[in-house]
């Protein structure tokens, strides 16, 4: 792409429009997220997990000595449609959002519907790979013992 005729296109355009032009061509919104997830995300490598651009559900992760917590954001959504697994130090969240207006027209839309999954990688093991995980009122609860491996001597020969 030549930058050069880029520029003059767009100062062009801009005369055209009386500087207003973009405004007009795009939701100045979703323009700023467009150009967020274009400058934190290489197309080649895809969506990284815990990226910015993989910012949904919302996920907070808490920890005491002995335990992590974590927390999700599903509102809408009811426990038999979440699924959770572990793999390794990664816990996949999987979840189907119904949209409960069937048949309607979206005016404007930013709740999502659909299949997701989101996969974390995990800050510390799970003690048995046992988690514990309650669903209510929209917030999934996950929490864990950590694995406290206590150090072990090596005999040397």
């Amino acid at each position: 792409m030549d930058l050069h005729k880029l520029k003059e296109w767009m100062e062009m355009a801009q005369k055209v429009q009386g500087g207003d032009f973009w405004n007009q061509i795009f939701d100045h919104d979703y323009a700023k997220q467009f150009m967020a997830d274009a400058s934190t995300e290489n197309p080649s490598e895809g969506k990284k997990e815990n990226s910015p651009a993989v910012d949904y559900p919302a996920i907070d992760i808490l920890e005491s000595d002995d335990q992590v917590f974590i927390l999700v954001d599903i509102p809408g959504v009811q426990k038999e449609d979440v699924r959770l697994s572990l793999q390794g130090d990664r816990l996949v969240i999987r979840c189907i959002i119904n949209s409960p207006a069937y048949g309607l027209k979206p005016i404007q839309k930013e709740r999502k519907y659909g299949n997701f999954e989101r996969v974390l990688k995990l800050p510390e093991l799970p003690m048995d790979y046992k988690l514990n995980a309650k669903f209510q009122n929209g917030l999934l609860e996950i929490s864990y013992y950590k694995y406290l491996k206590n150090e072990e001597y090596i005999s040397i020969d």
